[in-house]
């Protein structure tokens, strides 16, 4: 196969099918994902895209960051449940050079809402849902997304536990985690009100 450029989504659960599909093994059935091998190997390059939206989701890390998100070639939308900063940095990074030089950047409150048009603003930098100058067809697009986002919730059992109870489950994880690796615990707690988050993004 020879090497080339491939601009289409993908999401990470597609590496195993279309890792096995290039080395022509069978893909289990419970493999989730699709394989983009047939993409890849055509000679066409304008071949249809195998996905025309992603989807992604976090809920923790070290601490309880629930966030579920839709990305078309286009657009990017994102819906935050708990009141964070732009970027809730973890422990591992926030004491780090890097994360000591972009934490006073990324204190301001996180929008529960975000849309970013991907072509003319790729580094997702001017949310198209923020203030008022949002227009109809702002709402139009970012509605159409959030639909699809929670049908795709819907369709997976997706279940986000309260702030409270995943703070609590995010804590007893990072206690377990650091047992285990014989790590020391830094000043963070995974509980956010413990770090300020409530009151300055609620």
């Amino acid at each position: 196969m020879a090497p080339r450029v491939y601009d289409e989504l993908f999401s990470g659960v597609d590496l195993v099918p279309t890792l096995l599909d290039l080395l022509r093994l069978e893909v289990p059935a419970d493999v989730e994902g699709v394989s983009h091998a047939p993409a890849l190997l055509a000679p066409d390059t304008e071949n249809a895209a195998v996905r025309d939206h992603v989807y992604t989701a976090k809920t923790y890390h070290d601490s309880f960051d629930p966030i579920r998100a839709i990305r078309t070639k286009e657009y990017s939308y994102i819906e935050n449940y708990a009141p964070r900063p732009l970027l809730d940095l973890p422990w591992d990074i926030q004491e780090s050079p890097a994360g000591m030089a972009v934490a006073p950047l990324v204190k301001a409150p996180r929008p529960q809402r975000e849309l970013y048009d991907l072509r003319a603003d790729p580094t997702e930098t001017n949310n198209l849902l923020a203030g008022d100058d949002s227009t109809q067809g702002v709402a139009a697009i970012a509605a159409d997304l959030a639909v699809r986002l929670h049908d795709w919730r819907q369709r997976t059992a997706d279940v986000i536990p309260s702030d409270f109870a995943g703070s609590r489950i995010a804590e007893r994880y990072t206690e377990t985690y650091l047992r285990i690796h014989r790590k020391t615990p830094t000043g963070r707690s995974a509980i956010a009100a413990d770090r300020g988050i409530d009151e300055h993004c609620s």
